[in-house]
């Protein structure tokens, strides 16, 4: 942190600098006892307001894997911070997309449940053996005989952000009409409003098994309603609105579907059908808005299938796809 704060131009020393930059993501991987919180938000305070004042080739992404870092450490504290930071008035667009690149990155890492199987690292321990090798290896499992084998149980991990999605999410949206004077979502500033639904609902991705997810995906939807009555709407924008209501679609159980969900998932449907009908739309937007209706319908059928046993026919052909895979959208 001393290095980092230098003020004096002829007490600072950008190689030990940029080593410094470079060892802090490491350092914050391992264990750290104490005061987590504090250092991890005082070196989030730091490094956001940082600016390249001297030569170093990946600068931008040293930082953003900083802040990363920070928000893994201390979700709670960091998460609160970077999302009311987004609102105030002393930070440039360049600035702002970095922290929303930041809490996605961050929610990605906490959430992650999935390790490398046996077989997994079988396979790449076995790309380094020679052909000879790996037929030995094949002739004995062929001639090994096993009694007794037990079944491998496979074991869970922690989701950790599951505790914390709600500090990644609603601060994030509860100050979207906040008057600023260098900040628009509505009008000017498009691009920021696309990234902001856009990280939400990759939030929300992360949050999917969440006992929060629910109400999350309530309010989502809500939120995104808002912006779809905007006659006048950036195309990025009806991309990020699509993209993220599909989202919400497939991790929503049938039984969340008609409880909670199904008035704002058909609000966004009907919105969707009408971009196709009343405006003129780009190629992708158009794939975008075809493959997002093909979702919602499946789902929203599945949940009324649910309440009416014997629902009336309707033709699935229309539907090819039982649980399509969402992919993350360009963000560029």
């Amino acid at each position: 942190v001393e290095i980092l704060t230098e003020t004096r131009e002829q007490e600072r020393d950008f190689d030990r600098i940029e080593i410094t930059l470079r060892t802090i993501p490491a350092l914050l991987d391992q264990s750290m006892e104490g005061n987590v919180d504090e250092v991890s938000l005082e070196l989030t305070q730091i490094v956001l307001h940082m600016t390249s004042e001297f030569y170093m080739v990946d600068f931008n992404e040293c930082r953003k894997r900083i802040l990363t870092k920070c928000a893994v450490a201390a979700p709670r504290t960091v998460a609160d911070y970077l999302c009311y930071q987004f609102y105030e008035d002393n930070y440039t667009v360049a600035h702002r997309l970095d922290i929303l690149d930041v809490i996605v990155e961050s929610a990605k890492e906490l959430s992650k449940l999935e390790l490398p199987s046996e077989e997994d690292l079988m396979d790449k321990r076995e790309v380094k053996m020679k052909p000879w090798e790996i037929e030995v290896m094949e002739r004995l499992k062929k001639k090994t005989r096993r009694f007794n084998s037990a079944t491998r149980v496979v074991m869970g991990t922690e989701n950790k952000f599951n505790s914390v999605c709600g500090n990644f999410f609603y601060a994030l949206m509860n100050q979207y009409d906040k008057e600023m004077r260098t900040l628009n979502l509505t009008e000017e500033d498009t691009l920021l409003l696309g990234r902001l639904i856009y990280t939400l609902g990759m939030v929300m991705h992360c949050a999917g098994n969440s006992p929060a997810a629910p109400t999350m995906s309530k309010t989502l939807l809500e939120f995104c309603r808002v912006f779809t009555d905007i006659y006048v709407l950036d195309e990025y924008v009806k991309q990020c609105i699509l993209f993220t209501a599909s989202i919400v679609a497939q991790i929503s159980p049938a039984t969340v579907m008609t409880a909670e969900i199904y008035p704002q998932l058909m609000d966004i449907k009907l919105w969707a059908e009408e971009l196709l009908v009343t405006e003129s739309l780009s190629a992708e937007t158009t794939r975008l808005v075809v493959y997002s209706l093909e979702i919602m319908n499946h789902v929203i059928g599945e949940g009324l299938g649910g309440l009416f046993p014997d629902p009336v026919e309707h033709n699935q052909e229309s539907v090819k796809i039982t649980q399509p895979k969402i992919t993350e959208i360009s963000t560029s």
